[in-house]
Parts: structure tokens; C-alpha cells; sequence
């Protein structure tokens, strides 16, 4: 449970505003796709982004944000951890 609860803190203390600036194959990692931030960042890529998504995520929220012409579309991190630890057990 202490698991749980520290990973519970690190997506709520979050805070994230960047876009996404290249999708790839990333060799090293058996092919999987990957996304790659503006802040320097990578990542697999474990939602539909496409370049030029802006993210932003505030602290103590568990929404991430993703604006993509004109549109808002929300991805509950918190619902998408609680997904990955039933899938896990």
C-alpha cells in the first residue's frame, strides 16, 4: 500500500506544461512507439498524442490536459494508475 500511496503523490505533485514535438520508433526499445516532449522528456506512448498536442497538468490535479485544434480532451491519471495496478494483480 506504501507503493501505492507514494506513487498516488508523485502524479498529484506533478506539475507539466509541454508539447509533444516527435512520435517514433524507438529502436532500443523493441520498436515501441514513443513520444517526445519539448521539455526534453520521452516517454512509451500510452495515449493518442499526435505532434504538435500541448499537455498541461497542474499540481495537486490528477487531469492532464491535451488541446489539439481547438478541442480539450481530458486523461485521468489517477484512473489510468488504478487501470496498471488491476492489470498487474
Amino acid at each position: 500500500m506504501t507503493e501505492n500511496k507514494t506513487t498516488i503523490n508523485e502524479i498529484l505533485k506533478k506539475q507539466q506544461n509541454t508539447r509533444v514535438i516527435k512520435i517514433y520508433q524507438n529502436k532500443q526499445e523493441h520498436n515501441w512507439t514513443f513520444v517526445k516532449f519539448s521539455n526534453g522528456k520521452e516517454k512509451i506512448l500510452d495515449f493518442p498524442y499526435k505532434i504538435g498536442d500541448s499537455i498541461s497538468k497542474k499540481q495537486n490535479d490528477s487531469i492532464e490536459y491535451i488541446f489539439r485544434d481547438g478541442e480539450t480532451f481530458k486523461k485521468n491519471l489517477l484512473e489510468e494508475y488504478r487501470k496498471f495496478i488491476q492489470m498487474k494483480n
